[in-house]
This record gives C-alpha cells, structure tokens and sequence, in this order.
C-alpha cells in the first residue's frame, strides 16, 4: 500500500502545476493521468496576458504573467531543457481605427508593459499587413507536450498512466483509497472530463471545442507569432501551429471538413505565400460559463478539491491557481471568491 499527501487525477498543465507546487513544498503525492489526453496536449501554448480583440488585459493577467514565466524557467533549470521559447507577437491591424485603439491601449497601465507603441508598417515578408502592425513584447510559447513529457519521465513511480475509475474511489477516516493508493486528500485536474465526474459534474464547465490546424510554410519567418483572426505560431523547422477554431456547442472529437476549410481560409487571409497542412488536431478546452477558474473543496467530502477551468490561457493561469488551492488547503487561505466553486451549487 502507498501512502501520500495527495493524489492527483489528470496531468495537463494544472495537474503539472499542482504537482510541481506540492513538490516545491515537499508533500508527497501520486498521479493519475491518461496518455496523451486533454486540450493541454495540442493548446499553442502561447502565452500573452492581453486581448488582442479589444487591446485590453485579461483577467489578473499581469498577476497570472509574473507567477508563470519565473515557474517555468525554474522547469527548465532543473531539467536542463528549453520549454519557453520568447518570441514577440505581431498584431494585423485591420484598419486605420485599430491605429487609434492601439496607441491609447499603450498608454495604460499594465498593457503598457507589454504593448509597444509604436505604430509599424514596414512590410512583414510573406504576410499581408495593408494597415501595419502593432507588436506585443515579452511574449512566446510553452512547448506543452516537451514539458508534459519531461514531467512525466521525471515522476517515474509517482504516475500512473491509466484511465480514473470513479467508482474505485473509497472514503476512510483519514481520507480515501483507491486502489493500493492512500492518500489524505485527492485533487481532481482533469479538464473537460469533469463533465463525467460525479462529484464535480453539477459545476458549470461548459467547453469549447478548438481544432488546429499544423502548416508547413518555409516562405514565412519563424522568429514572431503572428495574430489575425487567429494565430500562426512557429514550432520549428518551417511548421506552424495555426488556429483554433472556436466551437462551443460541439462537444465531440470529430475532424471537420468545415473547421479545416475556415482555418484555412484565415491562413490564407493573413499571409500570401503557399503552405501545406500536415496534420489537423482538436480537443475540448475546459472553459467556465464565467469564464473563471473552478477551484476549491467539495462542499460534502472534505478529501475531495478541484482544480480546472483554465480555459485557453491555461499556461499563465495554473501556476497561480495551483498556489491558490495550496495555500487554502495547507494555510487556511481563502481562495479569491472569483475562483471559488463555492460561487455555484454542487
């Protein structure tokens, strides 16, 4: 029998980050995970607190942004690998009321950070910019699959690459069992898949399915992001992670002819030299009808805590969450209430 702090169900990015957070705080833990599954597995990875629709900031991004890029960083020291890859992100303004938007958007506070104000029209070789382009500094992209996988091989006996049976699930009286595991307490990370948790699944995790496409282009530069109606991301050796779609009433895995005809229409709507499509990919992002993290302890079972709902910016946003459900758990913290399940009924 196997004695832990916690046991972790799911190791996408917020699984990654919880485990990560109790390591650094030496507790003990044991993970769950089936392979190659959740929207962790084929997200961009790019990491940007701002919205470039309305040239805002994103909810707490510059929060998210500080605890995230220091969290990583330590990842690749300690396994002498690179998983953050800065790379500034070049906005298509598509048209001349975007110029106003974006030098008044640069003088604010926090976007000012990030936000360049300048206003550039040179031509970017291979794209098609009629009204210029702005640039987002201190931006990238998290190679995901990279850390999830380094993640893993570095846990060794400390995962399981299974499915989670809910029904093996035994409460005792210092907290539950499952299989020759014993653990304190679990915490459930495993994004879309809530929906079929039955302790969680009256929670208002919503979904959206994305689908990607990866291109080929050797004619395009491979040093910035490019965002028009989507992203164009380069992944290295002239392949670019282009998408996604957004497509909250599908909830199924299923390829479609129309998303891949859609994204290829905005690659074709943001750059002008040929491309190949190599691979198409989707995956339900575990989105919040409030479009905030889930995050706490089941209102009933004192063992039972939660951690999801990271959306489509999951890479800024789970380190900080992680911490958030630490502390509640370990230091009476409360959690912020804008994460807190306690906002919905179970």
């Amino acid at each position: 029998m196997k004695k832990v702090d916690t046991l972790i169900v799911g190791l996408g990015l917020a699984g990654l980050a919880y485990a990560e957070t109790l390591y650094r705080n030496n507790r003990s833990f044991h993970v769950i995970d089936r392979p190659a599954s959740g929207s962790s597995v084929v997200a961009g990875g790019i990491y940007n607190p701002t919205l470039l629709k309305r040239f805002t900031m994103t909810w707490m991004g510059g929060e998210f942004y500080q605890t995230a890029l220091p969290f990583y960083r330590a990842l690749e020291n300690r396994f002498q690998t690179s998983f953050l890859f800065p790379a500034p992100i070049k906005k298509i303004f598509n048209s001349q009321r975007d110029h106003n938007d974006w030098s008044a958007a640069a003088d604010r506070v926090g976007l000012s950070d990030f936000l360049d104000p300048s206003l550039h029209f040179t031509p970017l070789d291979g794209v098609k910019t009629p009204f210029g382009h702005g640039v987002v500094r201190a931006c990238g992209r998290l190679d995901i699959p990279h850390l999830l996988t380094t993640y893993a091989e570095w846990l060794g006996d400390r995962i399981d690459f299974t499915p989670f049976d809910h029904d093996r699930l035994q409460f005792t009286s210092s907290g539950l069992r499952y299989g020759g595991i014993v653990a304190q307490r679990i915490v459930f990370c495993e994004g879309y898949k809530m929906k079929s948790n039955p302790y969680f699944n009256a929670l208002p995790l919503q979904g959206s399915k994305g689908q990607i496409l990866l291109i080929h282009c050797p004619d395009l530069a491979e040093d910035t992001i490019l965002k028009g109606p989507m992203f164009l991301a380069p992944l290295g050796d002239h392949l670019f992670w282009a998408g996604a779609s957004y497509e909250p009433h599908d909830k199924s895995l299923e390829l479609t002819q129309e998303a891949r005809a859609s994204l290829e229409k905005n690659i074709r709507k943001m750059i002008d030299v040929p491309f190949e499509v190599r691979q198409q990919l989707t995956q339900i992002r575990p989105t919040v009808s409030d479009r905030r993290p889930l995050i706490g302890q089941h209102p009933r079972h004192d063992s039972l805590f939660l951690l999801n709902g990271m959306g489509s910016r999951g890479v800024l946003t789970a380190p900080l969450a992680a911490e958030w459900l630490f502390a509640s758990i370990y230091d009476a913290v409360p959690l912020p209430k804008a994460v807190d399940i306690a906002r919905f009924e179970i």
